[in-house]
């Protein structure tokens, strides 16, 4: 366990402070430089590079942190497997590219209340390209138990282009246009980083180890590839469905207004996205070993930890969430709704534990291909029902109700097969201090400026909530991570 809370340390002061690089571009800066259409373009062309790099990923990057431990004992270098693994995603990329080229008059057709999209429409294809392979790469090297540096430049490097990118077209110092081709280029630039860093590291060779692969070895791959490909291309769907269809429906000037509140609300991520990184490969390693100790250890404290730091996220925007949109243009405004929502179907996605990494590590994989093309269905008919009626509240409550049902399946099922479940007593401890938290900071009265009312607020608010968690034990591995800061700064 000591590589995972060392590692998820590392992750999570990344994240944080990719939050705060996000909030400064997404909420503070786009908003304020680009028009809605223009904001809204730029999140459809997300939504439409992270569906495509599921598909050319083939759930390669997945299947490399499954199989490496495997892999590894089959080949004498096995840092020459990542070139091996990219051939079949230039092949689907190169497929995807011809069809997405051709389907042009489609697009424009079903986008025909997003014109911009339109002229735009193959910006998308290197997004797409650079991302599958920054993926793979990416589980190449997690394979290797290294995360922290992929980390850095999916969240701060990242947000760090876009903020530049930002200024130069606010100062007029380029236009739209050459805004887009940065943008783009962006995710070029940090696989080319990340290649430069395996390679000095020594985790990955320009030459391939064929050896490795033989038939037994490809039918095992190919097996879990597929489902591996198959599951995560429907919780991209997920991910993105309600985007691209608000965009297709409602335009992108209410896909803009959304996008700001989905950001918001999915910020309380972070603490499961930091410490998932490093769960996996321990999972799928414990897998191996037969170790199920080791695994519903894991689950019980991923489950804890990431709730831990999603509940205070939660409650500290729940209490500021008028001094945010007090930050934006007045068309924004309707966006708070639909930040509560996404936000609590994270809380309970985090809540939930690292369900699915369980599921993907053990021999019942096949079993999340079943369960996430049923949340795809839902997503899609809720949208489809919701959106027309409530627009961009409606693609809220369709996501978030989807998340809710996914979540309670995967639940019941690690139960049901393995025997183990994610919560303790100080589950039920953490939520009290959180909502007790909450309520006290409805009491504190509004300083009048927004800033300083967000310093002081937020910062009585997390005062206490640690108090709280440290006085009641809440949490073993928050209270070994304090003391370790206190050493180090004292």
């Amino acid at each position: 366990m000591g590589i995972i809370i060392k590692q998820s340390i590392r992750n999570a002061l990344i994240s944080y402070a990719g939050v705060v690089l996000g909030f400064i571009s997404t909420v503070k800066l786009f908003p304020n430089i680009l028009s809605t259409d223009e904001f809204g373009l730029t999140r459809t062309l997300l939504a439409i590079m992270l569906v495509g790099s599921s598909i050319t990923s083939l759930g390669i990057p997945n299947t490399i942190i499954k199989n490496f431990p495997f892999l590894s004992k089959k080949t004498r270098k096995p840092e020459g497997l990542f070139l091996v693994f990219v051939i079949p995603v230039l092949a689907s990329f190169l497929i995807l590219a011809t069809l997405y080229i051709l389907s042009k008059d489609l697009v424009t057709n079903v986008y025909s209340e997003a014109p911009l999209l339109t002229e735009y429409f193959l910006y998308a294809l290197p997004m797409i390209l650079f991302t599958s392979l920054f993926g793979v790469l990416n589980g190449f090297i997690t394979a290797y138990l290294n995360t922290v540096f992929a980390s850095f430049l999916q969240e701060i490097l990242l947000r760090i282009v876009v903020v530049v990118d930002l200024i130069l077209i606010y100062f007029g110092i380029i236009g739209f246009e050459l805004f887009l081709i940065i943008f783009a280029a962006n995710y070029a630039l940090q696989f080319l980083i990340l290649v430069g860093y395996g390679l000095a590291k020594n985790f990955l060779s320009l030459r391939p180890s064929f050896d490795a692969i033989s038939r037994p070895v490809v039918s095992k791959v190919t097996s879990y590839s597929l489902f591996s490909f198959f599951g995560g291309l429907t919780m991209i769907l997920v991910g993105n469905i309600d985007v691209l269809m608000l965009s297709a429906f409602e335009g992108l000037a209410q896909t803009g207004i959304y996008s700001i509140a989905f950001y918001v609300g999915s910020v309380i991520s972070i603490p499961r996205k930091s410490i998932s990184k490093i769960t996996f490969p321990v999972i799928s390693k414990a897998f191996e070993e037969d170790n199920m100790p080791e695994i519903s250890s894991v689950y019980k404290q991923s489950s804890l930890n990431q709730f831990l730091g999603g509940f205070l996220i939660y409650i500290g925007v729940w209490a500021n969430i008028d001094n945010l949109y007090a930050m934006l243009p007045p068309e924004y405004a309707a966006g708070g709704i639909v930040i509560l929502i996404i936000g609590m179907a994270n809380l309970f996605d985090m809540i939930s534990g690292v369900n699915g990494q369980i599921i993907m590590s053990s021999d019942f994989y096949r079993y999340n291909l079943i369960f996430t093309s049923f949340l795809v269905v839902l997503s899609i008919i809720m949208n489809l029902v919701f959106i027309p009626v409530y627009g961009i509240i409606g693609a809220a409550i369709a996501t978030g109700f989807s998340l809710f049902i996914y979540n309670v399946i995967k639940l019941i099922f690690v139960w049901l097969k393995f025997r183990i479940q994610p919560f303790t007593s100080k589950t039920i401890g953490m939520i009290l201090n959180g909502t007790i938290v909450l309520l006290l900071s409805f009491l504190l009265p509004n300083l009048g400026n927004i800033y300083l009312d967000i310093l002081i607020r937020s910062g009585l608010m997390l005062i206490l909530y640690t108090a709280l968690i440290w006085i009641f034990n809440l949490s073993t591995e928050f209270k070994q991570v304090l003391v370790t800061i206190y050493k180090r700064v004292f």
